[in-house]
């Protein structure tokens, strides 16, 4: 570490330090657990320093552009870099609290705010629960490595300031928009049936007898239901966000891909 530290230091090594700091700075942006806001900003920073630090001597030496207008564009892409390498395992656990938050709209859970004593209060849903378990699983499995191993190996395949391209970003925010709304839907699906079916159900009720206050009855017998089906799945649902979370490194290795100059066909 005193080794890098010296290299980070010499003034040749300052420019590749701030790109490296860039693209550093843009996977805090969005990782998991790097990207926790409940630590402070300053130490959030200083924790960005030091892997740069350490990243650095994994980095070819920079070489200024002679144009200074170039310079913000190189920066902005390495930011962007970082920001699409944390986004790969970011989506899956925004797509369990995506699960969450629509199971509880179906389950009335929604009007839990809304209804606190105190307004000032946020209460817990079930869009955090889910995601805490991706989280928990994503340490499990060591996700937080992974990315950090994905952050290391694209410093080789993308040299900081040299040629990347964003010909197929549209191709990779797809994909990331399709593994977030796939992981989403994979999660909430046994729950959303489950309900689905108890709406049909209370809706004929409701009908067959009208003396029975369907509103009055949907309440009490969704939550319920929901909560119970939600329990039930966790094992099923556990098992899918651990391979999920196992994908991790082919998920880097096609974002840092996308980067990459694609050659002119013949």
């Amino acid at each position: 570490m005193s080794d890098a530290l010296e290299q980070a230091l010499s003034p040749g090594s300052w420019p590749t330090l701030a790109f490296v700091l860039t693209r550093t700075g843009g996977f805090m942006v969005a990782a998991p657990l790097w990207s926790i806001s409940g630590i402070p900003r300053p130490v959030r920073a200083a924790v960005a320093a030091v892997l740069s630090v350490a990243l650095l001597p994994a980095a070819q030496r920079v070489v200024l552009p002679e144009a200074l207008v170039a310079l913000p564009v190189g920066m902005t892409l390495e930011f962007v870099i970082g920001l699409a390498i944390g986004l790969a395992a970011a989506v899956i656990v925004y797509g369990m609290a995506m699960a969450g938050e629509v199971l509880a709209i179906q389950m009335g859970l929604s009007l839990g705010p809304a209804a606190s004593p105190l307004a000032e209060l946020a209460v817990p849903g079930i869009g955090q629960m889910q995601s805490f378990l991706a989280m928990l699983i994503y340490l499990s499995v060591g996700g937080h490595l992974m990315l950090l191993r994905g952050l290391s190996d694209s410093l080789t395949a993308l040299p900081p300031g040299g040629a990347a391209t964003l010909e197929a970003s549209t191709e990779m925010v797809s994909g990331l928009l399709g593994t977030l709304f796939g992981c989403a839907l994979r999660t909430a699906a046994p729950t959303m049936v489950a309900l689905l079916l108890i709406h049909v159900a209370i809706a004929i009720t409701g009908r067959a007898v009208p003396q029975i206050h369907a509103i009055l009855l949907a309440f009490p017998v969704t939550i319920g239901v929901g909560l119970f089906v939600i329990g039930a799945s966790l094992p099923v649902v556990g098992a899918a966000v651990t391979q999920w979370m196992a994908d991790i490194p082919e998920r880097v290795a096609l974002v840092i891909q996308s980067f990459q100059p694609q050659p002119w066909g013949p």
